[in-house]
Order: C-alpha cells, then sequence, then structure tokens
C-alpha cells in the first residue's frame, strides 16, 4: 500500500510511503505506482496515481536547456576576455564591411584614416596582420572565416527553441516525450 501525505495548503503530495497490506479488506489507495517513474513526477488523480503533466513538462524542459548550455559550451571558449576578443573581431569585420562595397574601396577607406582611427577600428585586424605579415583586408578575412565556421551555437540555440516550443504546446505526458526524443541536435 502507498499512503501519501499533501500539503494541505496546496495539495502537493510531501512524502509517499510503502506499506504491507493487511488482511483481505486492505484497500491500496491509489493502486501501484507506475513502473520506472520517479515519485515527485506523480500526482494522485482520484485513487490513482499519475505523471503530473506540469511537473513532467518542467522536468523536461530542464533537461533540453542543460543538454543545449553543454552542447554551446563545447562550441565556445571559456572567459570573458576571449568572447570580449570575438566580439570585437566581429566588430571590426562589420565596420570594415561598411567602408565600401568592394574590397578596394574599403582599402581606399582604411588607407584614407588617420593612424589613430585606425588603431581604434581596427586594432585585432592591424596586430594579427602583423603576426602574420599580410595586410588588414587578409586579417579581416580570416576572422570572417572563424565567424562563419563558429555557426553552431545558433543551430544549437534554434533547436533548443523549437523543444522547447513544442514541450509547451505538448498536452499529454506522451506527447512531450515524444518531443524530447525526437530532438535532432546538430552535429
Amino acid at each position: 500500500m502507498m499512503i501519501a501525505i499533501r500539503h494541505s495548503g496546496t495539495g502537493e503530495v510531501q512524502f509517499v510511503a510503502s506499506l504491507a497490506g493487511y488482511g483481505a479488506g486492505w484497500a491500496q489507495l491509489g493502486g501501484a505506482l507506475p513502473a520506472g517513474v520517479p515519485l515527485d513526477l506523480l500526482t494522485l488523480s482520484g485513487n490513482t496515481w499519475i505523471e503530473d503533466p506540469a511537473k513532467v513538462r518542467a522536468q523536461l524542459l530542464a533537461a533540453v536547456k542543460a543538454e543545449a548550455e553543454g552542447r554551446k559550451m563545447t562550441f565556445l571558449s571559456n572567459g570573458g576576455a576571449k568572447k570580449a576578443e570575438y566580439a570585437q573581431k566581429a566588430a571590426e569585420v562589420a565596420f570594415f564591411d561598411s567602408l565600401g562595397a568592394t574590397v578596394t574601396l574599403a582599402l581606399a577607406a582604411l588607407n584614407a584614416m588617420p593612424a589613430a582611427v585606425k588603431q581604434a577600428k581596427f586594432g585585432f585586424a592591424l596586430a594579427d596582420a602583423g603576426a602574420f605579415g599580410d595586410t588588414v583586408p587578409a586579417a579581416i578575412e580570416r576572422f570572417r572565416v572563424g565567424m562563419t565556421a563558429s555557426n553552431k551555437v545558433p543551430t544549437i540555440a534554434a533547436t533548443e527553441a523549437k523543444a522547447c516550443a513544442a514541450l509547451k504546446a505538448a498536452t499529454t505526458v506522451a506527447a512531450m516525450r515524444a518531443v524530447v526524443t525526437g530532438i535532432t541536435w546538430p552535429a
């Protein structure tokens, strides 16, 4: 027999215990617990234990978000300095692109800039070009290639958003579990 003690204000199950029945007249409230379902996902509905859709949804949403976060972190660098560097390089690419429709026009605009402005706008690209022994446009192109290759995080975020929306729209526990089973994470 299962005994459930509920909170008087919320009705939430606070404690569940299993006791052996005594005699033929002993009634088992709620019947047997569903196999393989954690107790914290169950609710007593009438005289039957059922999976609580709200609790299952919350647990599955948390699991999807945790999985997405773990996958995103495999593509991101640790530390704030690296993130700031990436942001600055992205800004340099965007600013370079705004200088002209072609590399020739952008290079002409870049060469016309005073050195202090050039250093302020293209600090990373100037340093990168110096290290590689080439030009600012070549450095900008390296930055662009790196930015293009790092599209995994947005793809993972989109997959996460789609799965979370589908979980919130699902009306049954079976449908919720099907959503999670059907997630195809980007490789």
